[in-house]
């Protein structure tokens, strides 16, 4: 009887452990099939990223549309969205949703600032579009940069930074007419500020001043720069003078803050 009892004992176990193991293999096969699940959202969600599906800026589906759509429970779209964002692809803001990344570029402020010259040493697209050049009357705080009379007559350009196909910067350039006469014809010609000034007599140009601030976009830049209306602007106010130490320019470029990063270079100022 004992051997008896000895050999049912050693089949239970026997089943024991193969049972055990059928549980988790059951077990880890579950948690494969609910790794792969997140994970081909994630890969799903990135291959829209990168085709362009979701542009920089946009808002991704909300959590209830991804469960909706992937059929899979809202733990799971966490873990997905989690990936994205420890890959930098996107970035999440409490009560408001989940956001593609915007790719930073960085825009150092120098003596010679010169967007173009940046973002060809930034090996990207860059392209200017001009939205208008107008003869009037300056603004007030334009006019009293150039310490002149509120009746004094401007030139304003005002141009569309574009890089790698999407907006990146609306700036305004003012010059006084009187001391540059030609320049919005020769502008129209060379489609370029320092060709132009050139053209006109004037080689060289630097910064001796720069203002940045912030504040929140404007419904109309906002769609202007193609981007969410809780992004803050970057807005810098740029005094330019000719060699002789005469004011030649003032500037303000307007740029989304989650795709510039400002680098200040001190390394050629003078004190």
């Amino acid at each position: 009887m004992s051997k008896l009892k000895l050999g049912y004992s050693y089949i239970i176990q026997v089943k024991l452990v193969e049972y055990c193991h059928q549980i988790v293999a059951a077990e880890c096969e579950e948690i494969r099939r609910r790794f792969m699940m997140w994970l081909a959202i994630a890969e799903d969600l990135e291959r829209a990223i990168h085709e362009r599906v979701l542009n920089p800026g946009d808002k991704l589906p909300t959590e209830h549309m991804l469960v909706r759509k992937y059929f899979v429970t809202r733990h799971m779209v966490r873990l997905a969205l989690n990936r994205l964002v420890q890959r930098g692809l996107v970035e999440s803001h409490q009560g408001r949703g989940t956001f593609v990344c915007r790719p930073n570029m960085a825009f150092p402020i120098r003596q010679r600032t010169r967007f173009g010259e940046i973002a060809q040493q930034a090996h990207v697209n860059h392209k200017y579009e001009t939205r208008s050049i107008q003869i009037g009357r300056m603004p007030p705080p334009v006019a009293r940069e150039f310490g002149v009379k509120l009746t004094a007559i401007g030139v304003c350009l005002e141009r569309l930074s574009v890089v790698d196909g999407q907006p990146s910067a609306l700036a305004q350039h003012y010059f006084l007419e009187k001391r540059i006469p030609k320049f919005a014809d020769t502008y129209n010609k060379f489609q370029s500020i320092t060709a132009t000034l050139k053209e006109l007599g004037i080689v060289d140009y630097v910064r001796v001043r720069t203002h940045i601030i912030s504040r929140l976009p404007t419904n109309e830049e906002a769609s202007i720069l193609q981007m969410p209306r809780h992004v803050p602007l970057i807005i810098t106010r740029a005094i330019n003078h000719d060699v002789d130490g005469n004011m030649l320019e003032y500037g303000e470029a307007r740029m989304a803050a989650d795709r510039i990063e400002i680098v200040i270079d001190t390394s050629n100022f003078n004190n």
